[in-house]
């Protein structure tokens, strides 16, 4: 039977700076690329998505803000000290201000009904990230928790670094990009990514092994949400 820790040892032996968020990463294709090059994050770019399409995945997203918030929650409390803590609770911070406004922005703007903004119709595949959001909180292992943060912010991080915007661009498309591509953000997927490598040093067979599959498991949520939000 294949181990996690094993297969990672083996790919590491290879490279002459192997990590394992980039061993993850890749043993998470082709759900991962397949996210990172949406054509949602090209309409986007491009300024072709409709605002109504634009309105109606922002709505979907907003979905997360509440379980994420309480995920952040579960790792701010379960973090091994307060120099995580201070670096999560900042990123709450934003998440709750800066974020939060652009999507209120967002359904005022075009118009969302009340209804759509306070208890929408979610999607399956929204409701089932949102499960496992809660699952994973509620877990109580900050290495899950690091995992499911690592995927959602460094993918957001891809997509946004990828894209080139249009010259003619909705401002409230170009304020969401921006929040993803910012040297802020960079330095905090970073900080993400280099924790995570930090804390699966500590933990024993059973527990990587659950890390790597909600790492795994988070990447191909995000890629069914993706693909229910927008075709294309």
């Amino acid at each position: 039977m294949s181990m996690p820790r094993t297969d990672y040892a083996a790919w590491a032996a290879e490279r002459s700076a192997p990590r394992l968020t980039d061993w993850l990463r890749e043993t998470s294709e082709p759900d991962w690329s397949a996210v990172v090059n949406h054509p949602l994050f090209d309409a986007l770019a491009e300024g072709s998505l409709p605002g109504e399409a634009f309105a109606d995945y922002m709505v979907q997203d907003y979905g997360f803000v509440d379980p994420f918030t309480a995920l952040l929650g579960h790792a701010i409390g379960h973090a091994p000290g307060m120099a995580d803590r201070v670096v999560l609770g900042q990123f709450v911070g934003m998440l709750t201000s800066d974020e939060n406004s652009v999507f209120q922005r967002t359904f005022e703007t075009f118009g969302v009904p009340e209804t759509d903004r306070n208890a929408p119709e979610y999607l399956p595949a929204t409701a089932s990230f949102q499960q496992l959001l809660r699952e994973t909180g509620a877990s109580e292992s900050y290495a899950q928790m690091l995992a499911v943060l690592v995927v959602t912010e460094w993918l957001y991080l891809g997509w946004a670094t990828r894209i080139t915007r249009g010259e003619i661009l909705h401002p409230l498309y170009d304020e969401w990009v921006g929040l993803h591509d910012s040297q802020a953000f960079q330095t905090f997927v970073a900080w993400l990514r280099r924790r995570l490598e930090e804390i699966a040093e500590t933990l024993d067979e059973t527990e990587f092994a659950r890390m790597v599959e909600r790492f795994h498991e988070t990447v191909a949520r995000e890629r069914a949400f993706h693909d229910a939000v927008y075709s294309g």
